[in-house]
């Protein structure tokens, strides 16, 4: 359960998760496995393997083509079923239970909202208003529910994980996140010919490095493991700098790439007059490339890197010590692999690159257990589990593909 990307792999639940199909025993934990889990010091592993993923995403992407995407929802259960029961920790392997009905329901809403956000938000002002009123009441829910249904689906040893995030911090933490998203279209729809006004609809953007750490320390102070309950020490302004940093560097490669251009197109004139055309759109296309490549190639990553870090090493379980450390240069080194990899195999090498991430960042992550109360923890476990289950089915919602 340790994740990314998305939901999930930020949860401690998208980046491990446990599978009880595959243990032969029952996840009952006896003094004898209390006794061995009392220093545990281990690495997270993944067992599976590009070509084996590769068979189920083929698959996955063939049947869920051919059925409009309706298949989508049980592709999404055999992906992170493989990815989860193939992620090993101190012996035992983590599981997802998520059902696809549930899955699919979910991403029916989703479409409607969507349609109705695209098709109808710009038919009438009064619709605008509405539509921007129910996001703003459903999504936040939304949100939270998505977190409870990935948590409390995902087990290790037979116990499963829980959300505790109230509505009401749901709310606090989600609903600017809604707003700044909402609100240029919401003001092009009421106000069409006023462009000012759209740009100062795009200013609340520059508080996402406040609103991006509100979401985290939500997500990962709120989730539980039996009895053990998550903390974090992650800060209000602890992305700041990491998002102003990567906005510097690429003002910064755009200056450059655009000085270079020009002084390029300016000593193209002095030797021929019929090469300043040529020159100018070589370079235009040289400087699109260039400023493409460090951007997501290598700002994206970097600020992944950083991000993921300042994460995990401030979030906890009680006597549970999470700690990552992935290290910048290699995994920019591995992402642009992959990207190259893929585009030359006209996507033929996503899979790959996919278990080459994951088993990447699952590497340099370990869990440190100084007193696990595993007994406790289990029995409390086993006794919510049935009721856990119908709450995410009923209650959950899922919104990533």
């Amino acid at each position: 359960m340790l994740s990314s990307h998305a939901v999930p792999v930020d949860q401690l639940s998208a980046s491990a998760t446990e599978s009880q199909d595959a243990m032969p025993s029952s996840p009952s934990i006896t003094s004898t496995d209390t006794a061995q889990a009392q220093s545990v010091d281990e690495r997270i592993y993944f067992t599976g393997s590009g070509k084996e993923y590769f068979r189920i995403w083929i698959v996955n992407l063939c049947l869920s083509l051919l059925t409009l995407g309706v298949y989508s929802a049980w592709a999404k259960v055999r992906r992170l079923k493989y990815f989860d029961q193939n992620t090993v920790y101190a012996g035992a392997v983590f599981n997802f239970h998520g059902r696809p009905e549930v899955i699919l329901r979910g991403r029916i809403i989703s479409v409607i909202f969507l349609f109705f956000y695209h098709y109808v938000y710009g038919l009438s002002k009064m619709s605008a208003i509405l539509i921007a009123v129910a996001l703003l009441f459903m999504l936040p829910l939304m949100l939270r529910g998505a977190l409870r249904f990935r948590l409390q689906n995902t087990s290790y040893r037979g116990i499963r994980f829980q959300f505790h995030g109230s509505r009401m911090r749901a709310y606090l933490v989600y609903l600017p996140v809604v707003v700044i998203f909402l609100l240029p279209g919401l003001v092009t729809a009421l106000y069409p010919r006023r462009t000012t006004l759209l740009i100062y609809a795009f200013l609340p953007y520059l508080s996402w490095p406040w609103l991006y750490a509100g979401m985290k320390r939500y997500q990962n102070g709120n989730f539980a493991y039996g009895r053990l309950r998550s903390a974090t020490t992650l800060g209000w302004t602890s992305f700041v700098w990491p998002f102003v940093a990567a906005v510097l560097v690429m003002l910064l490669a755009v200056f450059i790439i655009g000085l270079v251009a020009g002084v390029t197109v300016s000593g193209s004139k002095i030797f021929a007059k019929d090469n300043v055309a040529f020159a100018s759109v070589l370079m235009a296309i040289l400087g699109g490339v260039a400023t493409a490549y460090i951007v997501y190639l290598i700002l994206g990553p970097a600020l992944q890197i950083s991000l993921w870090n300042r994460l995990w090493n401030s979030t906890s379980l009680q006597g549970v010590q999470i700690q990552s450390g992935l290290p910048m240069q290699a995994y920019v080194k591995l992402q642009t692999k992959n990207f190259f990899l893929t585009i030359l195999s006209l996507g033929l090498y996503r899979p790959f690159a996919v278990v080459a991430a994951y088993r990447f960042r699952l590497e340099h992550m370990q869990l440190t257990v100084a007193s696990f109360e595993a007994a406790g923890a289990a029995a409390d476990g086993q006794r919510s589990t049935s009721t856990a289950d119908a709450s995410a089915d009923m209650f959950g919602f899922d919104l990533s593909w």
